[in-house]
């Protein structure tokens, strides 16, 4: 009864997402399934943070003048690294993936509405608003706040609050250094360079968790 009631409720997630012309159709879909996945592996409580990830980043991202819905890629760029967590029930990979991902959207978001000037993160030239591996202070104050409320979440659920900031720190930083070169270089596009920075972040957090 209870899987019935989460697949019920992981549907539901995925369908008012679409509606809300927050995801596409095959964004949705995928959204449900991981959903699912979250809920039964890790539970209920567990869930918040990727569906604030999902509303305040899509309510960001239209208030910011972005039209376009996220696609499936971009659901599974985002949220593939923390799914992997979850299904091993790593809560602290997890939290650190998904605070590595809803920084850097925050952040984006937030530093194209509201950011002054914007430098490339490796030579702190200046650079148009939404340049891959550009960073602003406006932007990067609010990442670094998500972070902060994801650790002290953390924190509140039993994990070293320290261990998910730093992670998340460096995942969030990298993010920025990975568009900077590699994605700029042309050697891949930003739903790749989502997933490493979310990957590195639960990797730094692995080789650092006692």
């Amino acid at each position: 009864m209870i899987i019935f009631f989460e697949a019920l409720i992981s549907i539901l997630v995925g369908i008012l997402a679409y509606l809300l012309g927050w995801l596409s159709f095959g964004g949705s879909i995928i959204t449900s399934i991981m959903a699912f996945l979250i809920l039964y592996r890790l539970g209920w409580v567990w869930s918040l943070p990727p569906l604030s990830f999902l509303a305040l980043g899509s309510i960001l991202s239209l208030y910011s003048g972005k039209k376009e819905k996220r696609d499936y890629r971009q659901v599974l760029a985002n949220g593939l690294p923390a799914l992997i967590c979850a299904l091993f029930s790593f809560e602290g990979g997890y939290l650190t993936a998904i605070a590595v991902s809803f920084s850097d959207t925050v952040a984006t978001e937030m530093g194209i509405k509201f950011g002054r000037k914007t430098f490339l993160i490796t030579n702190m030239r200046e650079v148009p608003k939404g340049t891959s591996g550009g960073i602003s202070l406006e932007g990067t104050i609010s990442g670094i706040f998500v972070i902060v409320l994801l650790s002290v979440f953390g924190w509140f659920m039993g994990l070293n609050p320290i261990l998910i900031f730093f992670s998340s720190m460096i995942g969030f930083f990298s993010d920025s250094l990975i568009g900077a070169t590699l994605e700029n270089g042309g050697y891949f596009g930003n739903n790749v360079t989502n997933f490493l920075a979310g990957a590195i972040g639960v990797i730094i957090y692995i080789i650092l968790h006692p």
